[in-house]
Protein backbone atom coordinates (compact mmCIF):
# COMPACT_ATOMS: atom_id res chain seq x y z
CA UNK A 1 0.00 0.00 0.00
CA UNK A 2 1.04 3.42 -1.00
CA UNK A 3 1.84 6.74 1.47
CA UNK A 4 0.51 8.87 -1.21
CA UNK A 5 -2.65 10.95 -0.34
CA UNK A 6 -5.64 10.72 -2.55
CA UNK A 7 -8.89 12.46 -3.50
CA UNK A 8 -11.85 10.26 -4.37
CA UNK A 9 -11.54 7.94 -6.88
CA UNK A 10 -14.32 7.11 -9.67
CA UNK A 11 -14.10 3.65 -11.12
CA UNK A 12 -16.28 3.49 -14.67
CA UNK A 13 -16.76 -0.06 -16.27
CA UNK A 14 -20.18 -1.34 -17.45
CA UNK A 15 -19.15 -4.89 -16.17
CA UNK A 16 -20.13 -5.05 -12.21
CA UNK A 17 -16.95 -7.96 -12.11
CA UNK A 18 -14.57 -5.57 -13.40
CA UNK A 19 -15.46 -2.83 -10.82
CA UNK A 20 -15.43 -5.03 -7.82
CA UNK A 21 -11.81 -6.13 -9.11
CA UNK A 22 -10.42 -3.11 -9.90
CA UNK A 23 -12.00 -1.05 -6.26
CA UNK A 24 -10.03 -4.03 -4.48
CA UNK A 25 -7.02 -3.37 -6.18
CA UNK A 26 -7.50 0.33 -5.20
CA UNK A 27 -8.10 -0.44 -2.08
CA UNK A 28 -4.82 -2.23 -1.90
CA UNK A 29 -3.17 0.70 -3.10
CA UNK A 30 -4.21 3.76 -1.44
CA UNK A 31 -6.02 1.88 1.65
CA UNK A 32 -9.54 2.86 2.92
CA UNK A 33 -10.36 5.65 0.35
CA UNK A 34 -13.45 6.86 -1.17
CA UNK A 35 -14.66 5.46 -4.31
CA UNK A 36 -17.34 5.79 -6.68
CA UNK A 37 -18.65 3.74 -9.53
CA UNK A 38 -20.26 4.11 -12.79
CA UNK A 39 -21.89 1.97 -15.11
CA UNK A 40 -22.56 3.95 -18.05
CA UNK A 41 -20.92 6.88 -20.04
CA UNK A 42 -23.57 9.01 -18.87
CA UNK A 43 -22.93 8.20 -15.23
CA UNK A 44 -19.25 8.77 -15.67
CA UNK A 45 -20.33 12.33 -16.61
CA UNK A 46 -22.90 12.98 -13.69
CA UNK A 47 -20.44 12.09 -11.15
CA UNK A 48 -17.46 14.03 -12.62
CA UNK A 49 -19.79 17.23 -12.41
CA UNK A 50 -20.39 16.53 -8.94
CA UNK A 51 -17.34 15.80 -6.77
CA UNK A 52 -13.14 16.75 -6.31
CA UNK A 53 -11.78 13.94 -7.87
CA UNK A 54 -8.23 12.33 -7.17
CA UNK A 55 -8.58 9.50 -9.64
CA UNK A 56 -10.54 8.12 -12.62
CA UNK A 57 -10.46 4.47 -13.97
CA UNK A 58 -12.06 4.81 -17.29
CA UNK A 59 -13.13 1.63 -19.11
CA UNK A 60 -12.99 2.12 -23.02
CA UNK A 61 -16.13 0.81 -23.93
CA UNK A 62 -19.36 1.80 -22.10
CA UNK A 63 -23.25 1.71 -22.79
CA UNK A 64 -24.61 4.79 -22.89
CA UNK A 65 -24.89 6.97 -26.27
CA UNK A 66 -21.08 8.63 -25.70
CA UNK A 67 -17.82 7.13 -27.26
CA UNK A 68 -14.29 6.97 -25.33
CA UNK A 69 -13.40 10.24 -26.94
CA UNK A 70 -16.69 12.72 -26.19
CA UNK A 71 -16.84 11.23 -22.17
CA UNK A 72 -12.89 12.73 -21.98
CA UNK A 73 -13.94 15.57 -23.63
CA UNK A 74 -17.09 16.51 -21.24
CA UNK A 75 -14.44 15.26 -18.20
CA UNK A 76 -11.96 17.81 -19.08
CA UNK A 77 -14.97 20.56 -19.70
CA UNK A 78 -15.28 20.96 -16.41
CA UNK A 79 -12.16 18.98 -14.85
CA UNK A 80 -9.18 19.59 -16.64
CA UNK A 81 -6.78 18.27 -13.99
CA UNK A 82 -7.92 15.25 -12.53
CA UNK A 83 -5.85 12.09 -13.60
CA UNK A 84 -7.30 9.81 -16.26
CA UNK A 85 -6.40 5.93 -16.46
CA UNK A 86 -8.07 4.59 -19.76
CA UNK A 87 -8.49 0.88 -19.62
CA UNK A 88 -8.99 -0.95 -22.63
CA UNK A 89 -9.84 -4.41 -24.48
CA UNK A 90 -7.57 -6.07 -27.11
CA UNK A 91 -8.06 -4.22 -30.46
CA UNK A 92 -8.49 -0.75 -29.40
CA UNK A 93 -4.52 0.38 -28.88
CA UNK A 94 -5.62 2.30 -32.11
CA UNK A 95 -7.32 4.67 -29.99
CA UNK A 96 -4.29 5.39 -28.15
CA UNK A 97 -3.10 8.50 -29.38
CA UNK A 98 -6.55 10.58 -29.66
CA UNK A 99 -7.51 9.14 -26.33
CA UNK A 100 -4.02 11.12 -24.89
CA UNK A 101 -4.89 13.99 -26.95
CA UNK A 102 -8.64 14.26 -25.32
CA UNK A 103 -7.07 14.36 -22.22
CA UNK A 104 -6.15 10.40 -21.43
CA UNK A 105 -3.10 10.61 -18.89
CA UNK A 106 -2.71 6.61 -19.54
CA UNK A 107 -3.67 3.86 -21.31
CA UNK A 108 -3.86 -0.52 -20.25
CA UNK A 109 -4.76 -3.31 -21.72
CA UNK A 110 -6.93 -4.43 -19.08
CA UNK A 111 -5.60 -8.39 -19.73
CA UNK A 112 -2.46 -7.54 -18.69
CA UNK A 113 -1.10 -8.53 -15.34
CA UNK A 114 -2.59 -6.88 -12.34
CA UNK A 115 1.07 -5.59 -11.38
CA UNK A 116 0.72 -3.77 -14.49
CA UNK A 117 -1.90 -1.93 -13.77
CA UNK A 118 -1.41 -1.50 -10.24
CA UNK A 119 1.80 0.31 -11.77
CA UNK A 120 -0.18 2.18 -14.29
CA UNK A 121 -2.69 3.46 -11.46
CA UNK A 122 0.20 4.41 -9.11
CA UNK A 123 2.08 6.39 -12.38
CA UNK A 124 -1.14 8.14 -13.25
CA UNK A 125 -2.01 9.00 -10.14
CA UNK A 126 1.10 10.78 -9.43
CA UNK A 127 0.62 12.91 -12.42
CA UNK A 128 2.79 11.00 -14.34
CA UNK A 129 1.79 9.49 -18.14
CA UNK A 130 1.40 5.83 -18.47
CA UNK A 131 1.66 3.86 -21.90
CA UNK A 132 2.39 0.34 -21.98
CA UNK A 133 5.11 -0.66 -24.33
CA UNK A 134 2.72 -2.32 -26.77
CA UNK A 135 0.98 1.01 -27.20
CA UNK A 136 3.82 3.25 -27.10
CA UNK A 137 5.26 0.62 -30.68
CA UNK A 138 1.84 1.32 -32.03
CA UNK A 139 1.92 5.12 -31.49
CA UNK A 140 5.56 5.24 -32.77
CA UNK A 141 4.70 3.31 -35.63
CA UNK A 142 1.76 5.00 -36.63
CA UNK A 143 3.91 8.40 -35.91
CA UNK A 144 6.52 6.59 -38.76
CA UNK A 145 3.72 5.80 -41.23
CA UNK A 146 3.87 9.18 -43.21
CA UNK A 147 0.48 8.14 -45.14
CA UNK A 148 -3.29 9.12 -44.93
CA UNK A 149 -5.42 7.28 -42.67
CA UNK A 150 -7.76 4.62 -43.86
CA UNK A 151 -11.41 5.85 -44.13
CA UNK A 152 -12.29 3.26 -40.90
CA UNK A 153 -9.62 4.68 -39.49
CA UNK A 154 -11.43 8.69 -39.17
CA UNK A 155 -14.00 6.97 -37.52
CA UNK A 156 -14.84 7.20 -33.41
CA UNK A 157 -13.91 4.08 -31.42
CA UNK A 158 -18.27 3.54 -31.49
CA UNK A 159 -18.37 4.02 -35.20
CA UNK A 160 -15.85 1.70 -35.65
CA UNK A 161 -17.81 -0.62 -33.46
CA UNK A 162 -21.23 -0.09 -35.21
CA UNK A 163 -19.48 -0.52 -38.47
CA UNK A 164 -18.27 -4.39 -37.35
CA UNK A 165 -21.83 -4.95 -36.17
CA UNK A 166 -23.58 -4.06 -39.23
CA UNK A 167 -20.71 -5.99 -41.30
CA UNK A 168 -21.48 -8.62 -39.20
CA UNK A 169 -24.73 -8.71 -40.63
CA UNK A 170 -26.98 -7.45 -37.37
CA UNK A 171 -29.83 -4.81 -38.21
CA UNK A 172 -30.07 -1.67 -36.70
CA UNK A 173 -32.45 -2.57 -34.24
CA UNK A 174 -30.03 -5.31 -33.05
CA UNK A 175 -26.94 -3.11 -33.14
CA UNK A 176 -29.28 -0.47 -30.99
CA UNK A 177 -30.13 -3.58 -27.96
CA UNK A 178 -26.05 -4.89 -28.18
CA UNK A 179 -25.28 -1.41 -27.25
CA UNK A 180 -27.95 0.01 -25.09
CA UNK A 181 -28.65 2.75 -26.93
CA UNK A 182 -31.93 4.23 -29.08
CA UNK A 183 -32.56 3.04 -33.07
CA UNK A 184 -32.34 6.66 -33.53
CA UNK A 185 -28.73 6.90 -32.07
CA UNK A 186 -27.84 4.10 -34.62
CA UNK A 187 -28.96 5.70 -37.66
CA UNK A 188 -27.17 9.08 -36.58
CA UNK A 189 -23.83 6.86 -36.20
CA UNK A 190 -24.44 4.82 -39.61
CA UNK A 191 -24.88 8.70 -41.21
CA UNK A 192 -21.45 9.98 -39.95
CA UNK A 193 -19.99 5.94 -40.93
CA UNK A 194 -21.12 6.64 -44.82
CA UNK A 195 -19.83 10.60 -44.62
CA UNK A 196 -16.74 9.80 -43.26
CA UNK A 197 -15.81 6.41 -45.14
CA UNK A 198 -18.17 7.02 -48.26
CA UNK A 199 -19.62 3.41 -47.47
CA UNK A 200 -23.05 3.52 -48.84
CA UNK A 201 -24.94 0.46 -47.67
CA UNK A 202 -24.23 -2.51 -45.07
CA UNK A 203 -23.11 -4.45 -48.25
CA UNK A 204 -19.88 -2.38 -49.26
CA UNK A 205 -19.25 -2.00 -45.62
CA UNK A 206 -19.28 -5.77 -44.81
CA UNK A 207 -16.75 -5.96 -48.24
CA UNK A 208 -14.44 -3.14 -46.98
CA UNK A 209 -14.21 -4.71 -43.14
CA UNK A 210 -13.49 -8.02 -44.48
CA UNK A 211 -10.52 -6.42 -46.76
CA UNK A 212 -9.40 -5.29 -44.16
CA UNK A 213 -9.43 -7.30 -41.42
CA UNK A 214 -11.85 -6.12 -39.53
CA UNK A 215 -14.32 -8.97 -38.85
CA UNK A 216 -13.48 -12.73 -38.33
Amino acid sequence: MTDMAIGKILVADDHAITRRGLLSMVREIFGEVEVAEAGDSQAVVENVSQGDWGLILLDMMMPGGMDILEVLGRIRDVNAGVPILVITAEGEVSFAVRSIKAGANGLINKHLPPDELVRAIEMVAQGGTYLHADVAAAIARGIREDSEPLPHERLSERELEILKRLAMGRAVKEVAADLAISDKTVATYIARIRQKTGLANAVEMARYAMQHDLVN
